[in-house]
């Protein structure tokens, strides 16, 4: 009888080591609610706004690559606004910005063929896409707002 309770306790085992949590990162939305972004400095001149924003690693990861977006959002009517397609991408962005890390990256967003009227302007968007500390789907994180309101 001892010899039929052998197996049934290897396979017992096998099926709980099986369970075993994996000690992955947990990142949640508190942390990447830690990540900000700040405009700094706008500037307007006959060709285009220039914006110069800081990028703000207040979370415990490295930020391994990202990309932040900047757009005007398109108006509805005079009381509501909706997202943009297009964007312009900031500058002077780097890979593996570590934590408590601050960035200044720049964006010109050019004003050629854009009809001013059908633009909120003066209330440019940002989105802030990348991976916190390594770079697949579970890591992946993205968030956008207002750049005006921060």
């Amino acid at each position: 009888m001892k010899i039929k309770l052998v197996p049934i306790f290897l396979l017992i085992f096998v099926l709980l080591a099986g369970c075993v949590k994996d000690n992955k990162l947990a990142i949640s939305s508190s942390d990447i609610d830690k990540i900000k972004v700040k405009l700094i400095k706008k500037e307007t001149i006959k060709e285009g706004n220039f914006y110069t924003i800081k990028l703000i690693n207040g979370s415990n990861f490295v930020i391994k690559q990202n990309n932040l977006y900047v757009s005007f959002p398109i108006k509805i009517n005079p009381n509501a606004l909706k997202g943009n397609e297009y964007k312009v991408e900031a500058k002077e962005n780097k890979l593996d910005i570590q934590p408590g890390e601050e960035m200044v990256l720049s964006v010109f967003m050019p004003f050629e063929g854009v009809d001013k009227t059908m633009l909120g302007i003066e209330k440019p968007s940002y989105q802030l896409v990348g991976y916190l500390e390594k770079i697949d789907e579970n890591h992946h994180f993205g968030e956008s707002g207002s750049l005006t309101n921060k």
